[in-house]
């Protein structure tokens, strides 16, 4: 009987990693060649396909040919919610990894995980951390400008992790109710539930996977797009896309008074350039900063407005969307939350600690207003 190395007389835990994918042929290559060189291996990891037709499919049997123990689940229509939600429940492990195709996982990545559920057996999510990794100034841009950490330490008791470098029971994914299959973007919601039930978590600093940014702004309208319809299709944290959508309005209304006075035309002007530059001057000249290249600057202010058109775009298809079929979106989300209500739980350096079920909002920063929200997820 094997046991855990940091605590003798326990049995070893079987660690299952789970990944989705869909015509992610190059991401896919990328994930499992960082997965075969770690330092410890999972005992199996689960691919599971949602219909690719790109070649994905092969790039993973390669991989089993060469004596990786993986398994592939191929579901075609599967989202990602539900497709996690497959790979999780074929899954023998009681620990489940949790990372994205794309992603390059640290070679000590699923070690630091599990050796957190091995140091404290009570621990049920851990949340590891990402970085960047640029290959051009615009994915360097993208990547320091929304993620947090890029310019300022994450703060362990608010950070919500992405589900490109998480890990948690199964028994804490059952209780949860699984992962929402109901909406395109399934970890915020997930973990929004998480943060109303009683959760012993821990962060994991030195859990790293690195993830390439978009690299065009077309690329960068349709990543946030499809982010921002998970607030349209709960509307939940939407504060930040209906602040944007007020200023927009206000700048429209003021334009048809300057056809009766036209100088009256410089006050919507000067709401644009408050609104949409100097609200972002600072943190666009910080991202400059850190890069050291000034060309850095405005092409930040391009992505924030990418970001900005993007968030309202997918909030208001999604709010109607929500509006004809309400009963998806609006009474599931509903029932998925109130299935748990208990207090909050957050982390207080690797340990966890209940707060009042308010702890933990914050005012907006820029990245948020710009996307909608926790700018981890971008």
């Amino acid at each position: 009987m094997s046991t855990d190395s940091h605590n003798p007389g326990a049995k070893r835990r079987r660690v299952s990693l789970v990944t989705t994918v869909l015509n992610a042929k190059e991401g896919c290559a990328v994930l499992l060649d960082s997965l075969a060189r770690q330092t410890r291996l999972p005992d199996e990891a689960i691919v599971v396909d949602g219909g690719s037709t790109d070649g994905t499919q092969e790039v993973v049997r390669r991989a089993i040919e060469h004596g990786q123990r993986i398994t592939l689940i191929v579901k075609p229509g599967l989202n990602i919610g539900a497709g996690r939600n497959a790979g999780i429940e074929a899954a023998a492990g009681e620990i489940i990894l949790s990372t994205d195709s794309g992603c390059r996982l640290d070679p000590h990545w699923v070690e630091n995980m599990v050796r957190r559920f091995e140091e404290r057996p009570d621990t049920e999510l851990v949340a590891g951390v990402y970085k960047i990794d640029p290959h051009t100034l615009t994915e360097a841009v993208v990547g320091t400008a929304t993620m947090r950490g890029a310019l300022d330490p994450v703060d362990p008791r608010t950070f919500n992790p992405s589900c490109r470098s998480m890990a948690f029971t199964k028994s804490l994914w059952q209780r949860a109710g699984g992962f929402p299959d109901w909406i395109k973007v399934d970890d915020t919601l997930f973990n929004l539930k998480l943060r109303r039930m009683s959760v012993n978590r821990r962060f994991a600093a030195d859990a790293l996977v690195f993830w390439r940014p978009r690299s065009t702004l077309a690329d960068i309208y349709r990543q946030f797009r499809h982010y921002s319809t998970w607030r349209g299709h709960t509307q939940l944290d939407a504060e930040s896309i209906r602040y944007n959508i007020r200023n927009l309005l206000i700048c429209a209304a003021l334009l048809p008074a300057g056809l009766w006075y036209p100088p009256i035309w410089t006050l919507p002007a000067c709401a644009l350039v408050y609104f949409y530059v100097w609200s972002y001057h600072r943190k666009s000249r910080r991202v400059a900063a850190k890069l050291g290249t000034w060309r850095a600057y405005p092409l930040c202010l391009f992505v924030y407005w990418t970001m900005i058109a993007a968030g309202i775009s997918g909030y208001l298809t999604a709010s109607c969307q929500r509006w004809r079929n309400y009963e998806r979106y609006g009474r599931r989300t509903e029932a998925y939350l109130a299935r748990t209500s208990q207090p909050n739980v957050v982390m207080r350096g690797e340990h966890a600690v209940a707060q009042p079920s308010g702890f933990g909002r914050r005012t907006p920063c820029p990245e948020a207003l710009a996307t909608g929200g926790n700018a981890a997820t971008a």
